[in-house]
């Protein structure tokens, strides 16, 4: 990104909607979305805020950005660029070259520009490629980027002012764009703020100690409250939401994660560790087989990892995020599946994360995707 160029600030009357339902972080998950409307009852008298990242890591990014395009035409949606919805001006300001996008798309599983290529039917192997797919895309998908370059990176209310990553004090109009996309654990900054400051971007479980709680996080002190829910990125990932009506906010969250109900009964585990991106940061001592010997300087101790778990990223080594919490668990509770671990397997109970490791069967929840409500 160009260091120096400021936000662009959007003012809205917020107070005129019976409630103001405020979520983040989709990242490609369609699906979710309209979970998330379906959950709240969301109408036309309701609007909607949209913390910036609908594109990237999960796997829909372009039918989810034409169903947030969809929802805007009824005028009660507002949303504001994230680091990873500003993709395309980067690209064609030319402060993203295309070697960069060619390295970009070999590097990761998923992308808009990816779906996009497939829709067409053009290859991305090569610079070239590359090169006459931008072309193509600019032109095919013209409507889609021209919405994305028209986002703010604020959105100020009297309510709350709502940014992508976080804002500096002092006034709106003078914020750097690079930092209001990009700013990191926002919400563990000392600065108190007059009124709320709303931010996604970074994972609300990053605020945790040793147990993860994914749930919202709010620092009461500075009036900030950060709700990315880590969705498409995390085993336990979820989208939180908030509802703003009558002064006061419920927070909430949604996940199709699978159910299961648990067959026994499961203590809580005493004095447990967690470690989560990028406090996974490790240096291997000793690599075995299977596992290898590796220190944490977030810690400062050596812990043995599965070769598994350790991935390369950025010329660095980290572990995957892992906790050796067990989540206390009584007889025929249901709980979220989140994935397979040492021991047993990972699971979530209102937004906190630990182990089980008793007997379980999977839970039909009946889940469906596509939105009921009667505003689109």
């Amino acid at each position: 990104m160009a260091p120096g160029q400021k936000a662009v600030v959007q003012y809205a009357e917020l107070n005129r909607y019976d409630r103001v339902i405020v979520i983040s972080d989709l990242h490609g998950d369609c699906c979710g979305f309209y979970g998330v409307l379906n959950k709240v009852g969301f109408t036309q008298k309701d609007a909607l805020v949209i913390v910036g990242d609908i594109l990237e890591k999960g796997e829909h990014s372009l039918e989810l950005l034409k169903a947030v395009m969809n929802c805007s035409r009824a005028g009660n949606l507002y949303m504001v660029a994230g680091n990873n919805d500003v993709i395309f001006s980067e690209w064609y300001s030319g402060e993203v070259s295309d070697e960069d996008v060619h390295w970009y798309l070999h590097s990761r599983h998923s992308s808009v520009i990816m779906e996009m290529a497939g829709q067409l039917h053009m290859p991305y192997d090569t610079l070239e490629d590359v090169k006459a797919l931008k072309a193509e895309i600019r032109e095919r998908f013209a409507e889609e980027i021209r919405f994305l370059d028209r986002l703010p990176h604020i959105l100020d209310s009297g309510l709350a002012t709502f940014v992508h990553a976080g804002i500096k004090p002092g006034s709106l109009e003078e914020q750097d764009r690079d930092y209001c996309l990009t700013a990191p654990s926002f919400g563990k900054q000392t600065v108190p703020f007059e009124k709320m400051v709303i931010v996604g971007h970074w994972p609300a479980s990053n605020y945790s100690g040793a147990v993860i709680n994914v749930n919202a996080y709010f620092n009461s002190a500075t009036k900030v409250i950060s709700i990315d829910g880590g969705n498409s990125m995390k085993d336990w990932g979820q989208i939180n939401y908030l509802i703003l009506k009558d002064g006061g906010i419920q927070a909430g969250y949604y996940d199709d994660l699978p159910q299961i109900k648990a067959l026994d009964a499961q203590k809580e585990t005493r004095e447990p560790l967690s470690l989560i991106f990028p406090d996974t940061l490790l240096e291997v001592v000793e690599e075995g087989e299977t596992a290898s010997k590796c220190y944490f300087p977030s810690l400062n101790r050596e812990m043995e990892i599965a070769n598994e778990a350790i991935y390369p990223y950025k010329g660095k080594k980290y572990s995957r995020d892992f906790t050796t919490y067990g989540l206390p668990v009584e007889e025929g509770e249901i709980l979220s599946y989140c994935e397979t671990a040492q021991d047993g397997i990972l699971v979530k109970r209102g937004g906190i994360v630990g182990k089980y490791s008793g007997r379980y069967v999977f839970v039909n929840d009946g889940s469906f995707c596509g939105f009921s409500g009667k505003s689109h």
